[in-house]
């Protein structure tokens, strides 16, 4: 699942080792969805996380998506080609991808009626689209679109582990998002994946998404949803010119996937 921070006439750092095009997967989140047993497994591959490309420069894995899209992003988390060769990641096939840019997001959000989520701090951030600053009262609270993507963008306002947190509310966003939309009684589900799918880019045809929803409607709170982040601690880098990144942690992320993999 990718998020990605594309948007018009917007940059994403004032380094020139990390800004571009716009268009880097600040949102890189691996599922898991077993239909049978009605579970599913979120584990969001930190964006720090170091990259070598087929050149030997080494990048953040968000870059990859700048350089060839959800293809490229795919590439480096299932396979890791490119990294060392002594460890692959996360060594899993992937079978599908969707991904959602800014003004998608926003809309699907909007689309669903908000979502229900509790925001930990007090948070004050500019809109991404239109540059409006919008602040957010701690608590439990329904967000719209675009209240949402000011929690899914915010990390500043967390004194330690940033970016996990930013992931942490972003797994958050996309739990109420799904539990949203199973709520819909079961005649109605179709109709709104239609809806649903055009703020939506995947690889995947509709009657397969509608009958994936269908397996997992009728009652929420009887699907199993596991959520946690890949290894994210780190370092700034003088090798690469003081770029952040996340230390190599092949045994993590083996006990990771091996725990993943077995559904647990």
């Amino acid at each position: 699942l990718l998020g990605s921070d594309s948007r018009e006439g917007s940059g994403t750092s004032s380094r020139a080792d990390e800004s571009g095009d716009s268009q880097r997967s600040d949102v890189m989140i691996l599922a898991r969805v077993d239909a049978s047993n009605r579970e599913v497994t979120l584990v969001s591959i930190p964006r720090d996380t170091r990259y070598t490309l087929e050149d030997g420069s080494v990048v953040k894995i968000n870059e990859a998506y700048n350089l060839g899209g959800a293809a490229a992003s795919i590439k480096a988390v299932s396979t890791g080609r490119g990294t060392p060769i002594h460890w692959r990641m996360t060594g899993t096939a992937i079978k599908h991808y969707a991904e959602v840019h800014f003004s998608e997001f926003q809309e699907l959000v909007d689309k669903v009626g908000g979502i229900t989520v509790d925001v930990p701090v007090e948070i004050s951030y500019k809109d991404a689209l239109t540059g409006e600053a919008v602040s957010l009262q701690p608590g439990v609270q329904t967000l719209n679109g675009q209240q949402a993507q000011i929690f899914a963008r915010a990390r500043h306002e967390y004194g330690d582990n940033q970016e996990a947190k930013r992931q942490s509310n972003i797994r958050q966003i996309l739990t109420a998002i799904v539990e949203k939309v199973l709520q819909k009684p079961a005649m109605e589900l179709p109709g709104a994946i239609l809806d649903l799918a055009q703020s939506v880019g995947t690889d995947m045809n509709t009657p397969d998404i509608v009958s994936l929803a269908l397996s997992f409607s009728g009652d929420p709170g009887g699907m199993t949803l596991y959520s946690c982040t890949g290894p994210s601690n780190g370092d700034f880098d003088e090798a690469q010119n003081g770029l952040w990144l996340c230390y190599e942690n092949p045994e993590g992320w083996a006990t990771l996937m091996a725990a993943v993999d077995a559904g647990e």
